[in-house]
């Protein structure tokens, strides 16, 4: 599951929390609602870190497909160079 179905998925059940606090009464209404604000606060903490952890991390992925890209354009020189010896073709261009 990707982390934005994630965190759909968790303020949809935390809407149907707070739905059923309202049906709630007196002491238990109370606990509902602070057990509702401590999970909203986690909630929104832990988006906050996912969202800290993809921009952490972009500069990083960003050299990780350069390098990736790089690697595939010399295989595949390699490959036509390869190809071009076995049918007889020299190794100037």
């Amino acid at each position: 599951m990707q982390q934005d179905e994630y965190f759909e998925k968790l303020k949809g059940q935390l809407n149907d929390l707070k739905e059923k606090i309202k049906d709630a009464s007196g002491q238990v209404e109370e606990e509902m609602q602070e057990t509702f604000e401590r999970l909203k606060k986690e909630r929104d903490r832990l988006e906050e870190r996912l969202e800290d952890f993809k921009h952490e991390k972009e500069p990083r992925l960003q050299e990780a497909k350069f390098h990736l890209k790089k690697a595939a354009e010399e295989l595949r020189l390699a490959v036509e160079k390869m190809f071009k010896k076995g049918a007889g073709g020299s190794d100037q261009p």
